[in-house]
């Protein structure tokens, strides 16, 4: 079960339990908040579960399942008694952000992903509705097709329940297939009706409108649904061909009043500050409303541009959902202790007398970086305002009283190895540049590299590397391809305490397994700056040994799809440096990398089995990264360069010298449309 322990002070064995205890509860409760409509815990407390389980994750890598709740979007619907509907695209649930700071940090991560200047970005400000997902197929103008979110990508089809929903145009006057996704929701008043009667009936009452208009909705019976008074707000429409045409949201908005959907007051922002007013608009009207709202939702206007954007993760690039403030409390700073990662950064951590807010126990907040400590004159002692942004994460919001104490002062040298610490060039945070020396930084980095991204070496968490670094066993990740060689010198592993004969056994077999790995696996265990799991696909795809990759130049990386010039830089100069080389060279003394093979698991009779595909220009339809998963679900490997190998070119709107090059070549083109009809994207 969960304890009060802090993530730090577990170990390995607490760690293990303690998460099969919270996958196992996460998964009860997605089961009773989305399939019945019945949850036993508030949003609070659900999300400090989550939160839990992510810290834990984070802390113990090598722990991580790949089915664990952080992988996965809303709850499974294996028993779900109604049928299975594959969305056309995935409906994803979007970032938080909990301040105006971070609304403008999601400005700018749009404007760097697409190279412009945030000032030219409009957003569109909506109102975010405490109701449940739908998605409704239109087919020349009929309903064809209603479905929940599901998982994200499957969901149920409840076409019979949206049928009955009076906010929902059973016709509009649009040929061809057409999508409308929004809310399904339930008014209060409505809510406090049907509560008052379940009591009145002796049945338990919803906990909230939305789980009211979740148990509403996915009813067998459609006569109960229409019970239920259930209402619409629509907030999305689009066609895989060219039947609806829409540049931004605000005119998607207006098409969907115009064809007789509901839609919320909105309004076209163009910075943040105009985001806040709305924000705090909707925040004053809250109480007013005739349904729950938890605060707004933040979308890039340009349509163009959303598409561009595309998604990460579970979450999609171009929108984010602005929460309401969080809850706060007062707590005195007992300590400021230094925390340093696997990069060198180096980050100061406030220790707070434990103080509860919002139902959680807070005894550690994050402090960023020592501009923190500046801006606020932060000092052991003083007393400071706490928050749980989104009732979650725990945040320093003020000092509220000082105590006299001086100011914690910036470390002039590494708290690990006693090194100088410097500032890089436009940033806020100090780091050790010892890499390979530092203790810090090194546990840290053989952590992650035995982790499941990279070398995926179970039974080697953190706890192991710390012991075994104190120990001398391992010095640098290429000494855990030679632990079974030091038996010799440290003695054997299976007589150590807390080991075995098996245990031992397990560890050098799982080693012995990862000494032939992937190309993508063996890039992202360089951890080179800027480069997670995401970019080194990237990388991988467009060269094929890790020689390529080093020899590239900048300009060379620069025109990889989604790589800007800074990223590219930053990982041209890290195969300069002499001591990367050299921790390469050596690896490669131990291990035997591969080029990453297509999925095979796919239909060998298909288009794309075990070609190569290349994407060039803009995709109208879907998001790049969209089209890219339906061809490599089908077998296929796609890169960003064409080449002779190269076997087909999907060309979008604008494209540009690929295309030119791919007809010099006389390689094989389809154009968006023809793409479409070759995959399967129901």
């Amino acid at each position: 079960m969960a304890t009060s322990k802090s993530v730090d002070d577990l170990s390995l064995l607490e760690a293990n339990a303690e998460l099969a205890f919270l996958r196992s509860e996460i998964r009860r409760h997605d089961d009773l908040y989305y399939n019945r409509a019945m949850p036993e815990l508030s949003d609070a407390e659900y999300d400090a579960l989550r939160a839990r389980l992510y810290a834990i994750e984070k802390k113990f890598p090598t722990l991580i399942s790949a089915h664990s709740p952080s992988r996965s979007i809303g709850a499974p619907i294996d028993n779900s008694p109604f049928a299975k509907v594959r969305h056309r695209s995935p409906m994803l649930s979007l970032e938080n952000a909990f301040s105006v700071l971070d609304v403008e940090r999601f400005f700018a991560r749009a404007a760097r992903f697409l190279r412009i200047n945030p000032a030219a970005l409009e957003f569109c400000c909506e109102p975010k509705i405490d109701g449940l997902s739908a998605s409704v197929i239109y087919i020349d103008g009929k309903i064809a097709r209603g479905s929940t979110r599901g998982n994200g990508y499957v969901g149920e089809d409840i076409t019979h329940n949206i049928m009955i929903i009076s906010d929902i145009p059973k016709t509009i006057p649009i040929q061809g297939e057409i999508e409308i996704r929004g809310e399904v929701y339930m008014s209060s008043e409505d809510f406090n009706d049907i509560n008052s009667e379940r009591i009145s009936a002796g049945e338990p009452p919803f906990a909230n409108p939305r789980n009211a208009a979740a148990g509403s909705l996915r009813q067998i019976d459609a006569a109960i649904t229409a019970s239920r008074h259930l209402q619409f707000f629509a907030y999305h429409i689009s066609s895989p061909g060219d039947a609806v045409n829409v540049e931004t949201q605000v005119d998607a908005l207006n098409m969907l009043a115009n064809i007789g959907c509901s839609v919320t007051e909105h309004r076209l922002c163009r910075d943040a500050t105009e985001v806040g007013k709305f924000h705090e608009d909707a925040m004053a009207k809250r109480g007013s409303l005739r349904y729950e709202i938890d605060g707004t939702v933040v979308k890039v206007n340009s349509i163009l541009l959303q598409r561009r954007l595309g998604f990460s993760g579970r979450n999609p690039r171009h929108s984010v959902a602005f929460k309401f403030s969080a809850s706060e409390a007062e707590s005195t700073i007992t300590d400021i202790v230094l925390s340093i990662g696997r990069s060198g950064r180096i980050t100061p951590v406030a220790i707070i007398n434990p103080v509860n807010v919002s139902g959680a126990i807070i005894s550690r907040v994050t402090l960023h970086n020592f501009d923190t400590i500046d801006k606020k004159c932060i000092a052991v002692g003083d007393t400071a305002l706490i928050a749980r942004a989104g009732d979650v994460i725990p945040k320093l919001v003020s000092i509220t009283k000082k105590s006299g104490n001086q100011k914690f002062e910036v470390p002039s040298v590494c708290p690990s190895c006693g090194s100088p610490v410097t500032r890089r060039e436009g940033v806020a945070d100090m780091y050790c540049e010892n890499r390979y020396a530092c203790p810090g930084q090194v546990i840290n980095y053989i952590t992650y590299f035995a982790s499941e991204p990279c070398f995926d070496i179970i039974g080697l968490g953190k706890i192991q590397v710390e012991e075994f670094y104190t120990e001398g066993r391992i010095k640098t990740a290429v000494d855990i391809f030679r632990l079974q060689e030091k038996e010799t010198e440290f003695g054997p592993l299976s007589q150590k305490p807390g080991w075995g004969v098996v245990s031992a056994s397990n560890l050098y077999n799982s080693i012995k397994a990862r000494k032939h790995i992937s190309l993508l696996r063996f890039v992202t265990a360089l951890a080179i700056p800027g480069v997670g799991e995401h970019i080194a696909k990237l990388l991988t795809d467009s060269f094929s040994t890790i020689e390529e990759l080093v020899a590239a130049s900048s300009n060379d990386i620069d025109a990889i799809d989604n790589i800007g010039a800074s990223l590219a830089k930053k990982v041209h100069l890290f195969f300069r440096n002499e001591i990367n080389m050299a921790h390469i060279r050596n690896l490669l003394e131990s291990v035997t990398v591969d080029k990453d093979s297509p999925n095979y698991g796919a239909n060998p009779a298909g288009k794309y089995y075990k070609k190569i595909v290349v994407f060039t220009g803009n995709l109208v339809g879907m998001s790049r990264e969209h089209a890219k998963q339906l061809v490599t679900s089908s077998g296929a490997i796609v890169t960003s360069v064409v080449s002779s190998k190269t076997d087909f070119v999907i060309v979008g709107e604008r494209a540009g010298a690929k295309l030119k090059h791919a007809q010099e070549l006389g390689i094989p083109m389809l154009s968006e449309e023809e793409f479409v009809a070759s995959v399967d994207i129901d």
